[in-house]
């Protein structure tokens, strides 16, 4: 019969295992890629200018909008590495779970 318990229980297991190596994978990816780098990068260097320029010339507004534009590329960064930790979290615990329920 192709549908008993133990059938079942192993395509269940074998699915939780791709889940997970799929979670897994795309959270190291999310880890190790920097793909906000070169942007973060470009934003740091036109804040700097932006800030020069409004110390000469006296806008300060400018320069605040500037610090806080780089704070919230930063925030994204971070997020993004959060994001990639919690994926990673997750197919460990798929594969966990793959385990328990072949054990």
């Amino acid at each position: 019969m192709l549908f008993n318990a133990e059938n079942i229980r192993l395509i269940i297991a074998i699915l939780q295992l791709v889940f997970g190596v799929v979670f897994l994978l795309a959270g190291l990816r999310k880890l190790v890629a920097r793909e906000y780098t070169p942007a973060a990068r470009a934003l740091a260097t036109q804040s700097a200018r932006i800030g020069q320029k409004g110390l000469r010339e006296n806008v300060s507004v400018v320069s605040q909008t500037a610090t806080q534009l780089l704070n919230a590329v930063n925030q994204l960064v971070r997020t993004s590495a959060g994001v990639g930790a919690f994926l990673v979290l997750v197919g460990l615990f798929f594969m966990h779970a793959a385990y328990w329920v072949v054990r």
